[in-house]
C-alpha cells in the first residue's frame, strides 16, 4: 500500500498524450476509434469493479484495451523519428486529366513530444535497437539486413486466450544519427509467437526496402 503505483487512470493519460484511442485522421472511410478502458466504463459495463489485476493486463496490451494496427504503427513512427506524431495520408497529389495539379497533401504535425518526453523517447529507441542487436534480442536475426533496425515484438491472445496474434512492428535506418526512412508493422493472424512468426516477414520487408529504395 506504500507504493506509488502508476494505476489505470496513468496509464490511460499516457495512452491518449500519444493519440491512442482517436482517429489518426488519415484519408481512408470508417476508421477505428480503438477503445481505451478505465473504472467507470467497465463498472457502468459489467457491474463489476476495476481490480488490480485488470491494469495488469492493459498494461501489456491486454484485457478490454483495443488499438488498431495503424494506431500502433503511428505511435511507433512518433518514436523513430524522435517525438513528432503526423497524420498519415495515402494520397499525396491528385493530378487532373491535363496534368495539373488538383490536390496535393503535406505532412500534418498533430503532436511533438520531444519537450516533454526527449529523455524517456531516446531510452525506448535504445530499447527497441537492443532488440535487434543484443544477442537475447527477441529479433536478433535482423542483424543480417543490410542496413540497422529498430524493433519490437509481441503476442496478442484472443478468443478467450485460445489463438494468438503474432505481432512486429519496426523502424529503420535506426543507428547513431541515422535519419529513418521505413516504418512497417507485421501483423499475423493465429500464429504462435512475434519473435517466431513475424520477425522473418519482417525482415524479408526490410531487404526488399533496402534492394529496390535504398541501394
Amino acid at each position: 500500500k506504500d507504493v506509488d503505483r502508476l494505476g489505470i487512470m496513468r496509464l490511460k493519460d499516457y495512452w491518449q498524450r500519444f493519440g491512442l484511442g482517436e482517429k489518426t485522421g488519415i484519408d481512408l472511410p470508417s476508421e477505428a476509434r480503438g477503445f481505451l478502458p478505465d473504472p467507470d466504463l467497465k463498472e457502468r459495463a459489467t457491474g463489476d469493479a476495476w481490480r488490480v489485476g485488470d491494469t495488469y493486463n492493459v498494461s501489456i496490451g491486454q484485457g478490454d484495451l483495443l488499438i488498431t494496427p495503424l494506431q500502433l504503427l503511428n505511435y511507433i513512427v512518433a518514436f523513430a523519428n524522435n517525438g513528432t506524431l503526423y497524420e498519415p495520408f495515402l494520397v499525396k497529389t491528385v493530378v487532373g486529366y491535363e496534368g495539373n495539379v488538383l490536390k496535393e497533401t503535406t505532412p500534418r504535425v498533430i503532436k511533438e513530444y520531444a519537450s516533454v518526453f526527449g529523455a524517456d523517447i531516446s531510452l525506448i529507441r535504445k530499447a527497441m535497437r537492443d532488440v535487434v542487436v543484443e544477442d537475447y534480442g527477441t529479433a536478433h536475426s535482423l542483424t543480417a539486413l543490410p542496413f540497422s533496425v529498430a524493433a519490437k515484438t509481441g503476442t496478442a491472445q484472443i478468443e478467450d486466450k485460445s489463438k494468438t496474434n503474432a505481432f512486429f512492428v519496426g523502424y529503420g535506418p535506426a543507428g547513431e544519427g541515422e535519419i529513418p526512412e521505413i516504418a512497417i508493422l507485421i501483423l499475423l493472424e493465429d500464429a504462435k509467437k512475434g519473435s517466431v512468426n513475424a520477425v522473418p516477414v519482417a525482415k524479408d520487408v526490410f531487404a526488399w526496402y533496402y534492394e529496390n529504395r535504398m541501394k
